[in-house]
């Protein structure tokens, strides 16, 4: 139990110092301090691995990041919308501490949260997010994709209508999601809402519930077919 403890207080100290690190590329040590409120002497030590923080200040620094709209804010600012309507959330990947740290606190605020057995999405764009949710949760990863593996494989399948004129489909192997998964349904950006809307219907047809569905980015008000629709960064 006790070895148990000081890891787990190591891991916070460590989480601290990834932090820093990672707001020190975009902050000066004067402006990091404003925002962390510890000396700049300090931050110094800590970002360059002179020394990590104590395990009290560790919490306290991560506290203050997660605690304010400073979090939310930063990694906002991060994601860019262009003319044609495409969300480019790839420099959000550059912050990968910040950014699961973010997407633990919204998907802890989700009722049954707990009882996910298996995190379902769809290739590609997902499947980093969707990655950090499997860590944080512990639970396995299945992907859906648009082609069969192997011919020699059963599959479920479901229709994408992708536009008027183009129909694919989505596939999972049926030996990877059992009728009693318990299922989160996780996407990188709404557009139309098709693709997350045919991985709910997907899971269901292997007789799984799906719980509910986790989106990083919304930037349209979107219908989905499901109650339980979480999105981190709301942009509509």
């Amino acid at each position: 139990m006790m070895q148990q403890t000081k890891e787990n207080e190591l891991r916070t100290r460590l989480l601290a110092v990834n932090l820093l690190k990672e707001l020190k590329s975009v902050y000066t040590y004067k402006e990091l301090s404003k925002i962390i409120n510890v000396q700049e002497s300090l931050l110094c030590r800590y970002v360059n691995g002179v020394t990590i923080p104590s395990d009290i200040q560790s919490l306290e620094i991560i506290n203050k990041i997660k605690n304010t709209r400073f979090l939310i804010n930063f990694l906002t600012n991060k994601i860019k919308i262009y003319e044609d309507k495409y969300v480019d959330s790839s420099e959000l990947l550059l912050f990968p501490s910040l950014l699961k740290l973010l997407i633990e606190v919204h998907i802890n605020k989700i009722p049954r949260i707990k009882d996910t057995t298996k995190i379902l999405s769809v290739a590609t764009n997902g499947v980093p997010f969707a990655t950090m949710i499997s860590i944080i949760l512990n639970k396995p990863l299945i992907i859906a994709k648009k082609h069969m593996d192997s011919i020699y494989l059963e599959y479920y399948s479901e229709s994408l209508k992708e536009s008027d004129s183009v129909v694919s489909k989505l596939y999972i192997r049926k030996d990877l999601l059992k009728k009693d998964d318990k299922v989160l349904v996780v996407d990188d950006v709404i557009r139309s809402g098709k693709t997350i809307n045919a991985a709910i219907r997907l899971a269901e047809k292997s007789g799984a519930t799906v719980i509910a569905a986790v989106v990083l980015i919304q930037a349209e008000n979107i219908r989905v077919n499901l109650d339980n629709l979480y999105v981190i960064f709301d942009l509509k």
